[in-house]
């Protein structure tokens, strides 16, 4: 990757257009681009296995096809043993590829039996020329090389085929790749969703256009590692408690103690300098008793008030429940910030909180969530859109709508709660209002072994203790701290799970962050 473009993200129709004219800036031709893209596939075979390896090449009709045309040329020089599966070629480009692997006295097949017996099978079918569902050649040709991945090494050319390289999705299958490599710009789909399924390691080839290609506009970025260093500075010697923020966390209905008590671990282990956990009264013993360093309170006549005056920031969520209390509670944070004259404090809404205010009564004055950070699941996310947009998704599958386009989802959530959202998930999303916030941010860390219960909660307690840290801040901070904390929380998922992803738990993650957020 090259520094210019191996953190920023873009729309296909982006790229399409953007590298003929950054080709042409330099005096590139898409012939030489076809070249450099075909070189770099065999540099990851290369890579990955030496010749003389058996590959099958499958090339589709497109451009995608003629870059596994010169890719089979290529690999045969290099001594690899190549067989290619194509249909005929139906662009210049990809017939001249053709014509030259032809000339050198390479074969081809037209139909696809079986794929088994070969080391190394490489997907130039369609790349991101996808536009409707899978049918056909192309259809059998994906099934042929995942029927075969179990016993060889499958490379993507560019986007595995079946997946919509704007969204993610497969439509409706697609190829399980080990490696992709994308050329000239990392695609939109390819880090978030079920993408994460099927690409594999993603590489970039930027195909010698970078520079040229980058005065382009991207549509978001990865989160860096370098964010957090940023925001988690060393500490001065001299401070106190007081220097590092009040988190007032409010969770923990009537049999959801636990919620509460990962979210307060996890903001202690992640530097706030004092948490007040206001609770409801049947839980409030068993979370003092299991965390002495949380100072925890349960609800009275007083109601929430006497704490929220002392926060730097605020959580809602964690085990809240539903009930008649939890909506209370809620109800009594929203009066309070909307009375409230001087600046207001961040406020984390996560678990139960967002499935309470997709509860509130439409028609009504929506509630100010200009510093709120929204933290919802994909079905959250549905019945946030939902409560929003009820008679354009009546009867839909809400988490299925959001899954089906998670930016466009999250641009949705943005736009009609006016927040910050993370919109949770393989290959999180992050976005502020447009007025606000230039680009989303896409953390591509993580595991699976975040796929567990609690795992949000720990989150929202890793969350809210960055804000408190650092106060009242600006829109664009916000921005930067969230995505803080998803990375943060991401790696340590990762560095929990070294032992194995299945049986990992919340707490294991609690473990990872006081490291983490001493960079």
């Amino acid at each position: 990757m090259v520094a210019q473009l191996s953190h920023l993200i873009y729309r296909t129709e982006q790229v399409r257009s953007g590298e003929q004219a950054a080709a042409a800036a330099i005096g590139l031709s898409m012939a030489q681009l076809m070249q450099a893209a075909a070189q770099a596939c065999l540099q990851a075979i290369q890579d990955h296995c030496a010749a003389p390896a058996r590959v099958a090449i499958v090339c589709g009709p497109g451009n995608n096809g003629g870059d596994g045309w010169v890719l089979a040329r290529l690999a045969q020089a290099a001594g690899y043993q190549v067989t290619v599966y194509a249909v005929p070629p139906t662009t210049k480009l990809a017939q001249q590829a053709q014509a030259a692997w032809q000339a050198e006295g390479g074969r081809w097949q037209s139909s696809i039996d079986s794929l088994h017996g070969y080391q190394i099978l490489v997907d130039a079918v369609l790349g991101s020329g996808l536009t409707r569902p899978l049918a056909g050649f192309y259809l059998a040709a994906v099934q042929a090389i995942n029927a075969a991945a179990n016993t060889a090494w499958v490379l993507s050319v560019d986007v595995p085929t079946g997946l919509n390289s704007d969204t993610g999705q497969p439509q409706p299958i697609a190829v399980t790749a080990a490696h992709t490599v994308t050329m000239v710009a990392i695609k939109a789909g390819l880090v978030t969703g079920k993408a994460k399924d099927y690409v594999g390691q993603l590489s970039l080839a930027e195909l010698g256009i970078g520079a040229a290609f980058s005065k382009q506009s991207p549509m978001a970025e990865l989160v860096q590692p370098e964010l957090a260093q940023r925001w988690l500075a060393k500490r001065k010697p001299s401070s106190h408690k007081g220097d590092h923020g009040h988190l007032v966390l409010i969770a923990g209905g009537p049999g959801m103690s636990g919620a509460a008590i990962l979210a307060g671990r996890a903001a202690l282990r992640s530097g706030a300098g004092k948490v007040t956990l206001v609770t409801h009264p049947h839980t409030l013993a068993i979370i003092a008793q299991a965390q002495p360093e949380l100072m925890v309170h349960g609800t009275d006549e007083k109601g929430l008030i006497p704490w929220l005056e002392q926060a730097d920031a605020i959580v809602i969520g964690p085990g809240l429940g539903r009930d008649a209390w939890a909506q209370q509670q809620l109800q009594q944070l929203l009066d309070w910030l909307t009375e409230l004259s001087g600046p207001l404090p961040p406020v984390v809404a996560d678990a139960d909180a967002l499935n309470l205010l997709a509860q509130l009564p439409q028609g009504e004055p929506s509630p100010n969530l200009r510093q709120w950070v929204l933290t919802p699941h994909p079905a959250e996310a549905g019945r946030l859109l939902r409560s929003v947009m009820s008679t354009r998704f009546a009867d839909e599958n809400m988490t299925a709508v959001v899954e089906a386009d998670r930016y466009e989802a999250l641009t949705q959530l943005v736009t009609n709660f006016n927040a910050q959202v993370l919109l949770k998930g393989a290959g999180t999303l992050i976005a502020g209002p447009a007025h606000q916030i230039e680009r989303i941010l896409v953390c591509d860390r993580g595991s699976s072994a975040l796929a567990t219960a609690g795992s949000g909660d720990v989150l929202s307690g890793l969350l809210g203790a960055l804000l408190a840290q650092h106060r009242q801040p600006s829109a664009a901070a916000l921005h930067e701290l969230v995505a803080t904390a998803v990375w943060v929380h991401a790696v340590a998922g990762e560095n929990a799970a070294q032992a194995g992803e299945r049986g990992t738990i919340a707490s294991d993650i609690v473990n990872e962050l006081r490291a983490l957020v001493n960079p």
